[in-house]
């Protein structure tokens, strides 16, 4: 039986007016993906209403494969009114969905107002009884972050410690100079050898000096979740979706961040 405040919290969750906290997560390397799916269900495990967007297609270390899941749409088919939101998710667990959106992150590059809107009404009801938003990034030829991504309150890099990960990391850390986020969380996301480690700490060390951000250590996604948290009950209640309609705004495939 559930208690009061149970119910309550519960209540605030369905009356929620504004978008969860919301987490954008880089990952680079098979391992990584892994680690994602495991902290995403990890969290849903502990209570709490996850929704993952996930950008990158079938067949590129995508998070449905990772989680054992099946999926059918694309997010994009339901903001383009093709099918339901509910045709869309993929229950994964319980208090854990996930929308595939490959398709919509690429749609989202300089959409235009019709489909910018509805993408909006789409998120507004996603929001409901969501505790976190998840967003498994997919990143342009570029290294540059989709609209959706790039609005997130907070960014997450995992490398799975091997050597190609940590340069193909270091080289998409460099175009986050002058953006959104004065700091990033980086996680190690496979298994933890000591050269792996040595890799991460080099890099952790290399950003703050070279890049001009500051590198966060974490061992899984709550204290992004917090810090998330923390920034997104501070703000207005539309401030996310103006974020990400703002780059969608943008000319296609000019999304480097800090230009």
């Amino acid at each position: 039986m559930k208690h009061f405040g149970d119910q309550a919290d519960g209540l605030r969750r369905l009356l929620r007016k504004v978008p969860p906290q919301v987490v954008s997560v880089v990952t680079f390397g098979a391992s990584s993906v892994r680690w994602l799916a495991s902290e995403a269900r990890t969290g849903a495990d502990a209570g709490s209403r996850t929704v993952i967007f996930d950008e990158v297609s079938v067949g590129n270390a995508n998070l449905a494969d990772a989680l054992g899941v099946a999926a059918r749409f694309d997010l994009l088919q339901a903001v383009e009114r093709h099918v339901s939101l509910d045709a869309v998710k993929v229950n994964v667990g319980e208090g854990l969905m996930l929308y595939p959106a490959a398709r919509m992150a690429r749609a989202l590059v300089g959409a235009d107002r019709l489909l910018g809107g509805r993408f909006g009404d789409s998120c507004r009801t996603l929001q409901r009884g969501a505790d976190l938003w998840l967003v498994h990034a997919r990143l342009g030829e570029g290294f540059e972050l989709s609209p959706l991504a790039a609005a997130a309150h907070r960014l997450v890099v995992v490398i799975d410690g091997n050597a190609q990960a940590v340069t193909d990391a270091y080289s998409f850390i460099k175009r986050l100079a002058g953006g959104p986020w004065p700091q990033v969380d980086l996680a190690l996301g496979g298994r933890a050898s000591a050269d792996a480690e040595a890799l991460v700490r080099n890099l952790a060390a290399t950003v703050p000096t070279h890049v001009g951000l500051g590198v966060r250590r974490i061992n899984g996604l709550e204290a992004s979740a917090e810090a998330a948290a923390a920034l997104s009950d501070t703000q207005e209640r539309e401030g996310f979706l103006e974020r990400v309609l703002g780059f969608a705004r943008r000319a296609p495939r000019s999304l480097a961040l800090g230009v």
